[in-house]
């Protein structure tokens, strides 16, 4: 966790930013070749039955993903289109095998063999089927031999060249942006900025303002003419993991909790809550993905003794890893985060319903 925010804030020590740059090196070297293998057509891109819209970014973690999937699929879902979600379902257990997560109907397994943040958009988006599988587009062509889809979103598929896409949209964090600008494992960057070029569209995620010099910063560097949507994060309320209920966000403002997660940007979250009137008497981070041992979950509970009532609140990703594990004498609610569009809505639906009519 300590690594994964340095090299997100860009704050590793001189020696070790140092020791660092021969394997950066040999990251961009890999990564540049594989790209070359794909333009030269020594590896195949290979295309689905349907439109496929890709949801990625160019650095590890925390840029807002999982939401604007789910916001996506809810939207096209609203449209009127049947739409299914390929996902890699990072940090399950077997990530060679290509699951059904969901048929739209029941989710038809844990967070385990499925990983968080496909059964999180499963459980947000009725209606719409979610696989998962390493290989994306055999994981596409099983969604699609099993339900009539008009279009596939592929989740974190960016950099995902072995699948074509027909919209490619590429989000970038406000506060975080690039981090120190170096690749893997020396900074965040899963690849150079550059790769911005193969973007159909920009979102900028957890935006402070529509007057954002972000975006004249990539347009400049990229020279580039594509959609441009700026987008937060707001708090629609918190879920009662043991009822279901969906309470406002304003029902604990005042109360005094202990908050818990395991996300990539674990500052927002607590800022969050501190923005919604809640007291934190103590902030437990774990790292990314992180899965709960009965030990962590011990100790979480614990940390309530000094809380009157006794409350925790985590992130909805880190519910559905936990919601089954529940003390009978604790209340435990998770965070609802929905995202809303500041500027540029209009033109991002228009380019994604061109790519799912003419895909």
């Amino acid at each position: 966790m300590w690594f994964q925010q340095h090299i997100r804030n860009g704050t590793l020590s001189p020696a070790l930013d140092l020791a660092l740059v021969p394997f950066a090196f040999a990251y961009g070297v890999g990564g540049r070749f594989r790209s070359y293998l794909y333009r030269l057509g020594f590896l195949k891109t290979r295309s689905l039955s349907c439109p496929v819209i890709s949801v990625g970014n160019l650095t590890v973690g925390g840029t807002g993903k999982t939401p604007l999937v789910i916001a996506l699929a809810q939207w096209l879902h609203n449209q009127g289109k049947r739409v299914g979600v390929v996902s890699r379902g990072y940090g399950r257990n077997d990530e060679k095998q290509i699951l059904l997560v969901s048929d739209g109907k029941k989710i038809l397994l844990d967070s385990q063999k499925a990983g968080d943040e496909p059964i999180l958009i499963a459980t947000r988006c009725p209606g719409i089927p979610v696989i998962v599988g390493t290989n994306r587009y055999a994981a596409g062509r099983q969604l699609l031999s099993q339900f009539l889809c008009d279009v596939l979103i592929l989740d974190d598929g960016f950099q995902h060249l072995a699948l074509k896409r027909d919209a490619n949209l590429l989000l970038v964090d406000e506060e975080s942006r690039f981090g120190n600008g170096y690749l893997l494992p020396r900074g965040p960057l899963r690849e150079p900025s550059i790769g911005i070029e193969r973007a159909t569209a920009l979102i900028v995620t957890r935006a402070s303002s529509t007057k954002n010099s972000v975006i004249a910063q990539l347009c400049t560097s990229a020279s580039l003419e594509m959609p441009i949507a700026i987008s937060n994060f707001f708090l629609a309320g918190f879920v009662n993991l043991r009822t279901g209920e969906l309470l406002s966000p304003e029902a604990l403002s005042g109360k005094r909790c202990i908050a818990f997660c395991g996300i990539a940007n674990p500052n927002s979250f607590s800022s969050m809550l501190e923005g919604a009137g809640v007291t934190i008497h103590e902030f437990l981070s774990f790292s990314d993905h992180w899965r709960y041992t009965s030990e962590d979950l011990q100790t979480i509970w614990n940390s309530t003794e000094g809380c009157s009532p006794k409350l925790v609140i985590t992130t909805e990703k880190d519910a559905v890893k936990i919601c089954h594990r529940l003390p009978a004498s604790l209340e435990v609610v998770a965070a609802r985060m929905e995202l809303e569009w500041k500027e540029g809505q209009e033109s991002l639906e228009e380019h994604l319903m061109y790519a799912v009519n003419q895909g």
